[in-house]
């Protein structure tokens, strides 16, 4: 018997095991009718080695291992053996040599797949993602800036056939344009992804900069000492640290009162600083002023997650500090 189920011994006095079939009984009898007493041994098998003596004509054997055995009977010690059986137990397949190489191989295939499905999502996400950033950049430069700009013309044309009394406001909205002219043009250029790259940036920040204060005749300098090639900053990092930066520059060229100015930029442990400084009047930082800016500096720095530090002595001058942790 067999897993409970009847099973023919095969002409060569054998008997074939699955590696699913893990009960075997076997039953024999004398060829007389004297009372006796059997011996049987499973040779082949470590656990059943040593002859069992049995009143009972049976064997009974569980889970035996995946090997060839010989199943023997005999009456007594001194007789010699009546009957052999061969008893062949089957590998599972699981146990064989080439199982574990393919299974590594399979989850190998398996890990290389899912990278793969990994970076082509996102690789498309990233693609559908700049085909947004740009046409949201052409929308900004077409309409809003073409918008802006008309205003400004319009409101031109105005300050000619209007009254002394309100040619302040018109100065203020053309101002008001104008000022919101450049910071359009500033977000297209951050969503724009040719723009990318810290060395667009650094370069736009020198450009902007260096001409201002060229007008303003404030000696300048601008130093990267560092090489940030691989150095990658998010689009709202790169939105907010231009502004920041530019609108330090506009203090110092419009209240600084200050004869030199610096901005230096280096990478200082994992984080990556630029510092921007004068030597104007200074202001006493506890004060509130008019534009709230240190307050924007701050909200600035919260939403790109760096930090923005000011710092300003009367008569010393004032240092502007963004730390961008990498």
């Amino acid at each position: 018997m067999v897993n409970s189920q009847p099973k023919t011994i095969s002409k060569d006095n054998s008997i074939n095991l699955s590696a699913s079939e893990n009960d075997l009984f076997l039953e024999f009898y004398a060829k007389t009718d004297d009372s006796t007493t059997f011996l049987y041994c499973l040779k082949g098998s470590t656990e059943h080695q040593n002859w069992f003596e049995s009143a009972y004509p049976t064997a009974h054997f569980q889970n035996l291992d995946e090997e060839n055995y010989v199943f023997q009977i005999k009456k007594n010690v001194k007789n010699s053996v009546i009957t052999s059986i061969k008893i062949n137990k089957k590998k599972a397949f699981w146990h064989k040599a080439w199982f574990y190489p393919v299974i590594f191989i399979y989850i190998i295939i398996l890990i290389g797949v899912g990278i793969y499905l990994f970076f082509l999502y996102d690789f498309r996400q990233k693609l559908r993602l700049q085909g947004v950033r740009n046409q949201i950049a052409a929308d900004l430069h077409d309409e809003v800036g073409s918008n802006l700009n008309s205003i400004a013309i319009f409101v031109e044309v105005l300050k000619n056939k209007v009254s002394k009394d309100t040619l302040p406001i018109l100065e203020k909205i053309i101002e008001s344009s104008k000022e919101s002219v450049s910071l359009m043009q500033d977000t297209v250029w951050t969503i724009n992804p040719k723009n990318d790259s810290v060395d667009k940036l650094f370069d736009r920040m020198q450009s902007f900069a260096t001409q201002l204060m060229a007008n303003s005749e404030i000696a300048f300098d601008f130093e990267v000492k560092a090489d940030l090639k691989r150095t990658n900053f998010t689009m709202e990092q790169r939105k907010n640290i231009y502004l920041i930066f530019k609108e330090s520059i506009n203090n110092i060229v419009k209240h600084a009162q200050a004869s030199k100015a610096k901005a230096s930029i280096f990478k200082e442990n994992d984080a990556i600083k630029i510092i921007i400084e004068d030597n104007g009047k200074g202001f006493d930082t506890t004060q509130d002023f008019e534009g709230n800016g240190l307050q924007n500096f701050k909200t600035r720095a919260e939403e790109a997650e760096f930090e923005c530090n000011v710092i300003s002595k009367i008569g010393v001058g004032t240092k502007v500090g963004i730390i961008v942790f990498l």
